[in-house]
């Protein structure tokens, strides 16, 4: 396995100090351009990749945003998926998405993980009704959302579909268009859109 690159080669191969270096990399205009050109070869030829670790340490967050979600299955889910990483992107942060499979026990285990990793926020699909998840992920001081699920007990931030309203709307649709026998084919009961 090869060796990792760090800072301090690079700044021994373009004959400068680690300072220089670092501001090539985060402040480029404070430094001469004939520094930054040897500096920026040195980076090249070793193949130094800067590391967001020892970056996230430092400032104590990582530019990652969690996405937790009930099943990666689901249609749905990856549409939420597919809108957080585009919003992410454009913030300039990456998604780390995980997938409960519905089981409390296992949406416990990817919220720690989340903390652990210092995410900025997290978008998150309760599979814990009762909130005691959501309850000790609160202690980290994480900011989060809830998708699609409100969990009892709690006054979070959410986003939802309105059922209801997506309903009336589809069957004025089809009223408009003439018809008047119109069925209604529901989902396992246990659905928030089935009981809407």
């Amino acid at each position: 396995m090869a060796q990792s690159v760090g800072i301090k080669d690079v700044a021994r191969v373009a004959g400068v100090s680690v300072g220089t270096v670092s501001n090539v990399i985060n402040r480029p205009d404070t430094v001469a351009a004939e520094t930054r050109a040897r500096v920026l070869s040195a980076i090249d030829r070793l193949g130094y990749v800067r590391s967001e670790s020892a970056r996230q340490l430092r400032a104590g967050r990582s530019r990652i945003m969690g996405l937790l979600v009930l099943d990666m299955g689901n249609p749905f889910f990856v549409d939420v998926a597919r809108g957080a990483e585009r919003a992410a992107r454009e913030a300039g942060l990456g998604v780390m998405v995980c997938n409960s499979a519905q089981n409390p026990g296992e949406e416990a285990e990817y919220l720690s993980l989340f903390a652990e990793q210092r995410v900025r926020g997290v978008l998150l699909t309760p599979a814990d009704a009762t909130g005691r998840n959501i309850e000790a992920f609160r202690r980290h001081g994480i900011p989060f959302v809830l998708v699609d699920r409100v969990a009892e007990g709690t006054t979070e931030c959410s986003v939802s579909v309105d059922d209801v309203a997506g309903g009336a709307l589809a069957v004025r649709h089809l009223v408009d268009a003439g018809h008047r026998s119109i069925a209604y084919v529901s989902g396992p009961p246990g659905l928030n859109q089935v009981r809407d």
